[in-house]
């Protein structure tokens, strides 16, 4: 969530300097079988959909602790564990906050097709951040994985932060071939 905004300013390099980059930090995953898309079922992407928008909100409510049960286990781990992460997470909402930056908004698109990978259902899904700016306001577009190992009742999320494809596969082993990741569009702003 943290990372969607654009190297050329300094929301980025705060939150660079915050070291939230190491949520991207994930090593031994374990691969599964084939992939075999999956027909989208209704459910899914209505619990999908769900827990994203209870993410994004305990994100803006200043809630990590719940926005980390949203978080993939893995990244959680190289933070530290929910407690460290949602201390790192409010220190760089706070270190905004004093330069007159606050998030103000998170939507999301409709997911990608569901794919069946080994036993994970995966997608993923644009995720649109609006950040108030003392003279205007930014809108971050980033793209999430979604990682389910419940048959969709239950979604985990990755922001792709910035990399492309073959990097999140050298952090998800198990990322299905057929999971898209758009480069990243640039970060919009708007003047008051």
């Amino acid at each position: 969530m943290i990372n969607m905004i654009g190297k050329n300013n300094m929301i980025y390099k705060r939150v660079k300097s915050n070291g939230i980059f190491v949520l991207l930090i994930i090593n031994a995953l374990s691969s599964f079988g084939q992939n075999k898309p999956m027909i989208q079922s209704g459910a899914s992407t209505i619990y999908l959909r769900e827990q994203a928008n209870i993410m994004g909100h305990a994100f803006l409510k200043g809630d990590y602790q719940t926005f980390a049960k949203y978080t993939y286990p893995a990244i959680v781990s190289a933070m530290g564990g929910e407690n460290r992460m949602a201390t790192v997470l409010a220190n760089s909402a706070n270190g905004m906050k004093t330069q007159g930056m606050t998030f103000d908004n998170i939507t999301f698109d409709s997911p990608s097709k569901i794919i069946k990978t080994g036993s994970e259902l995966q997608c993923t899904l644009q995720q649109h951040t609006t950040i108030k700016l003392a003279k205007g306001r930014a809108v971050a577009t980033s793209t999430l994985i979604a990682i389910s190992k419940d048959d969709g009742k239950n979604w985990l999320f990755v922001d792709t932060s910035n990399k492309d494809a073959i990097t999140m596969r050298k952090a998800l082993p198990n990322l299905s071939e057929a999971i898209v990741i758009p480069p990243q569009q640039k970060t919009a702003f708007y003047s008051f």
